[in-house]
């Protein structure tokens, strides 16, 4: 692989939530605006209709069988991605959840990496210990921050012992919860945020606003008057121009639903809302999904 090169891969069960046309959209979209080369790869059990451009594999074996892993809503399989033999070693590697737009460049992703070699995720908890890590590690060695997984950079080499310790760990767990009732451990009900998180620790870091982002942190807001102001913001404007890939979190903000969003529609999730103004990410993802449908 050329010295330029970064890994791109994806999870993707059932049919019935993703289509391949998901994973499609993604490979055409990062290809179309980047120059570097990149290796797609597709953890799947239904590879009907994937780009031929992706290599496509199955499941790693986490001790359970994929149905009892997704029932909990699907939050463990991700962990089969840290597997060996799943990614190439050596590589800079995007992990990108389905239902992500890409308006850029992912190299600007890739090159957080570069800048120090950690692991990176989203922001979720708005306290930013990741910038103060070696006091919190002091005064907190357990404490850790709990990011949001939907997008994460890092070199698949340093992270095998994720899977390891899921696989090694898990079954027990669900056996003994399932049989005896035993309560399941914090990090494993929170699923795969809170189990990833801990596992950095203190080498995770969190990707810059203007590079990746969560939609309902970048473009709504607690009030719909606040969300107003922020789109006319000078650097906000400029800040998500520079931004290469955008996820969407919630059911209210699923791209079958966005398709349908006008300008002025008041789109609302828990305590965030917005008036819609981002007709650049309805024609997004109409172009991939009308079409598909």
């Amino acid at each position: 692989m050329p010295r330029n090169c970064i890994q791109v891969v994806f999870v993707k069960w059932g049919t019935k939530k993703y289509s391949a046309a998901y994973v499609n959209a993604l490979v055409q979209t990062i290809l179309d605006q980047t120059a570097a080369e990149v290796r797609f790869v597709c953890l799947t059990e239904h590879s009907e209709g994937i780009d031929p451009r992706v290599t496509v594999r199955p499941f790693p074996d986490l001790g359970l069988p994929l149905e009892t892993l997704t029932s909990r809503g699907g939050s463990l399989p991700k962990m089969g991605i840290f597997a060996d033999g799943v990614l190439q070693k050596g590589l800079p590697t995007l992990y990108i959840d389905l239902d992500s737009s890409v308006f850029g460049d992912i190299q600007r992703v890739a090159d957080c990496l570069t800048r120090k070699r950690d692991f990176y995720i989203l922001q979720r908890h708005a306290i930013p210990y990741w910038r103060c890590s070696k006091l919190v590690r002091r005064l907190l060695p357990e404490r850790y921050y709990l990011g949001n997984t939907a997008i994460m950079a890092f070199y698949p080499e340093d992270w095998g012992f994720m899977y390891d310790r899921v696989r090694r760990e898990y079954p027990a767990i669900h056996t003994a919860h399932a049989t005896h009732g035993t309560a399941m451990p914090k990090d494993y009900r929170g699923g795969n945020e809170y189990l990833i998180s801990r596992f950095a620790g203190h080498d995770l870091r969190v990707f810059p606003m203007d590079t990746a982002v969560k939609f309902t942190q970048e473009y709504m807001a607690p009030l719909d008057w606040m969300t107003r102001i922020r789109n006319h913001l000078p650097w906000v404007k400029a800040r998500r121009k520079r931004q290469a890939i955008v996820t969407y979190h919630g059911a209210e903000l699923k791209p079958e639903k966005i398709i349908w969003f006008e300008p002025g529609d008041k789109i609302r999730f828990k305590h965030h809302v917005t008036d819609w103004q981002y007709p650049e990410i309805t024609a997004y993802w109409r172009r991939f999904l009308v079409k598909s449908a």
